[in-house]
């Protein structure tokens, strides 16, 4: 087997490779020319580090790789791995995973992170086995929540969430600002104007809007009916999706409560280079 980066590549190739590597994955991961070029700029996807594996000629497999600095540190992300159904269990998903660990010590990288479907275990054994520790499990759930009430709210940009002091910085790559700039943010602040939590989100356009969640936030104080209030105002009623909601997290957990439907669950996992 030969590995190569997918800028060696043409963009057919690639697309039909990535296409018919998740075709009978846990979940659809379908993307055509257009959203996969957008996906390679919103998410900092760098082609000369990423790479294809072949062997004779034909695409066995594809590991997009992303970077970026966050506080002085350089730091990676698995952006999706696919091996052709035809082409499993053959060495060519470990060939590019100790590839892209070895770009990401050229590159000076400190931490490089990836996730994996909680039922993907043989994938899951194959990053322990190369050092990849599980850090948390990431949900998305998919529901409803009505709850009347008020909060002191104010709509910003984005890119202001990093200056609040609850801001937090380690959450999946995502669900980094970085890779939503499109987005809208919402921070709730309580009787003597401290913030107390914060939502990064997108919502769709019409009567009915869909809104996704990409980060919610909150301080231990806020309680559920709180938290549920900060979803309406969002949401008035209507329903939404979150983007990986690690399990640690109080928004979790209060999902949990309120049994919003989990569609998907993954490990987030991590390691240290």
């Amino acid at each position: 087997m030969n590995i190569k980066t997918i800028d060696t590549c043409t963009l057919g190739d690639i697309i039909t490779i990535w296409n018919e590597g998740f075709s009978n994955y846990f979940v659809p991961v379908y993307n055509d020319q257009n959203t996969f070029i957008k996906r390679l700029a919103n998410e900092d996807l760098d082609v000369a580090s990423s790479f294809i594996v072949e062997e004779d000629g034909v695409l066995q497999g594809i590991f997009l790789n992303g970077f970026r600095e966050n506080d002085g540190e350089v730091v990676a992300w698995n952006g999706g791995t696919a091996v052709h159904p035809n082409a499993r269990r053959k060495g060519g998903g470990q060939l590019l995973l100790e590839k892209s660990i070895e770009e990401y010590k050229a590159r000076n990288v400190k931490r490089a992170s990836l996730e994996a479907i909680k039922e993907n275990t043989g994938a899951i054994l194959l990053y322990e086995k190369l050092g990849y520790k599980i850090k948390d499990e990431l949900i998305i759930f998919k529901g409803s929540v009505k709850k009347k009430g008020t909060l002191n709210v104010e709509f910003t940009h984005p890119e202001r969430l990093s200056q609040l002091t609850i801001y937090n910085k380690d959450v999946p790559w995502q669900c980094h600002v970085k890779s939503n700039l499109t987005a809208q943010a919402a921070v709730f602040y309580n009787q003597f104007n401290d913030p107390i939590g914060y939502v990064l989100y997108q919502q769709s356009d019409g009567e009915t809007k869909q809104t996704r969640f990409i980060q919610i936030e909150l301080l231990d104080m806020v309680s559920q009916d709180e938290f549920c209030v900060m979803v309406t105002t969002i949401t008035q009623g209507g329903n939404f999706t979150t983007v990986n909601t690690p399990l640690s997290s109080r928004a979790a957990q209060y999902f949990i409560n309120l049994n919003i439907d989990e569609m998907i669950r993954q490990v987030w996992m991590e390691k240290e280079i």
